[in-house]
């Protein structure tokens, strides 16, 4: 789970009150975003005998509460560094403040006093395991420029130097086994100018054309493809948001919403047969959720979103790529005070809870337990489900028609992550209600063809 809001901008007993709720949920990893530039000293020209590889040099204050309330409640931190630069690590500047081409060298030195800090050796703090580099580096807002005024995409080709450099300090500070992301990237942005969309960025940063076929001469140049080689990763870290059609809108060419994860696992496996990342690079989705009308009139309608939610799980618990499924956030954004009606809604509106700490119906109890009912045939249904704190014991799947009670099909053990699926014979499968129990939860499902 992930709400920086709750983790980095609230005051000590909402934080302390956040991490609890997450772990009541079931999550087993805390997400969080390390802003260089809020933590480094300020000012346009880098301090005088500043050493920016020294952990003493940065105000790391609210992580370092938050890394220790993770542990403490059994919880795995996750740190996702960078996301923006301070000013006198940035190439110039520009409207886009701490994005805009961020220094490789004065980020690995951050790198390194993160991975110093978080080694499990520094004054009393827990080792955190798994990092990423970088949030949404194929979005505008996060990584600048995007493009050249001719279209060539840039951003890859600065993530790339920034990754690798970060991955170095890792390396080097005993993080050599740990779990590091590439990627965290935003899923859209096919045919708009500030973006790139997911597929392209991956091809780009390797340095391949949309054939997969490496570029020579004044391309790879100009995307600086000199001496390129494996860029290593233990799997990539993606946030796979649909478009307004939900959980089946593929999209355009080279996105990847949650619908189109077996393009994204092919583009990977393209771009490892040229030897450029590892093969077979499991997919973590690290941002993940769905905004609610309420309180967003633009979204989609919240009593749709719960079996939203339960079909982008099963989605991604099919695609044994997969290695992890998250949740932003835990409350809504407020409301931005602006005239105009869709500025007022331009924050996230996906939390389980309103703003005013109100659980959003249906939405807050299917985060905890996903249950989803595909019908098969006439005699047939598939059930999927689980419990997120559930790891062991069984599910209990019963199914009733119209003016009937309900009569058990089967039970389903739980894999020690929680889950199960399995196929039931059902008569009349298409008319009968299902009820999914595990462990005093319980969820009711109608089947939905697929």
């Amino acid at each position: 789970m992930q709400d920086d809001d709750l983790l980095l901008r609230a005051d000590g007993v909402t934080r302390a009150q956040a991490l609890d709720e997450m772990r009541r949920l079931g999550a087993d990893v805390v997400k969080v975003q390390v802003y260089w530039n809020e933590i480094a000293p300020r000012g346009r020209r880098k301090p005088k005998g500043f050493n920016a590889a020294d952990p003493a040099g940065y105000a790391w204050g609210v992580y370092d509460e938050i890394v220790r309330g993770v542990v403490a409640r059994g919880m795995r931190p996750f740190l996702a560094l960078g996301n923006r630069a301070p000013d006198w690590a940035t190439a110039r500047r520009s409207r886009y403040r701490g994005t805009y081409r961020p220094s490789a060298r004065e980020f690995g030195l951050f790198v390194r006093a993160a991975g110093q800090r978080y080694s499990g050796s520094f004054a009393g703090l827990p080792r955190v395991d798994l990092w990423s580099m970088w949030n949404e580096p194929n979005l505008f807002s996060w990584l600048a420029p995007q493009r050249a005024k001719n279209g060539t995409p840039i951003s890859p080709t600065v993530y790339r130097k920034l990754y690798l450099a970060g991955h170095r300090a890792l390396r080097a500070t005993g993080h050599r086994r740990d779990t590091i992301l590439l990627g965290e990237l935003m899923p859209l942005g096919a045919g708009s100018p500030p973006k790139v969309p997911p597929l392209e960025f991956l091809r780009e940063m390797a340095c391949l054309d949309r054939n997969y076929r490496p570029y020579r001469g004044r391309a790879a140049r100009v995307r600086d493809c000199r001496h390129i080689r494996r860029i290593p990763a233990s799997g990539l870290a993606h946030h796979p948001y649909t478009p307004g059609g939900g959980v089946h809108a593929s999209g355009r060419r080279d996105e990847a919403p949650i619908g189109s994860l077996r393009a994204l696992t092919r583009a990977l496996d393209a771009i490892a047969r040229r030897g450029r990342l590892p093969r077979r690079l499991p997919v973590w989705i690290t941002e993940f959720g769905y905004q609610t009308n309420p309180p967003d009139p633009f979204q989609f309608a919240i009593r749709r979103v719960p079996g939203l939610m339960d079909e982008s799980e099963w989605i991604a618990f099919r695609n044994r790529r997969v290695r992890s499924y998250s949740q932003y956030t835990i409350r809504d954004a407020p409301r931005r005070d602006s005239g105009s009606r869709f500025l007022a809604f331009s924050s996230f509106q996906m939390g389980l809870r309103f703003n005013d700490g109100r659980k959003k119906p249906g939405v807050y109890s299917a985060f905890p337990m996903p249950a989803f009912v595909r019908l098969l045939g006439g005699n047939r249904v598939e059930v999927f489900g689980g419990l997120r704190r559930g790891g062991g014991g069984r599910a209990n799947i019963s199914a009733r028609l119209r003016g009937g009670s309900y009569r058990s099909v089967g039970l389903a053990p739980l894999n020690k992550a929680g889950y199960f699926r399995r196929i039931f014979r059902v008569r009349r499968a298409a008319d009968a209600k299902y009820r999914i129990s595990i462990g005093g939860h319980r969820r009711t499902k109608s089947p939905v063809a697929r």
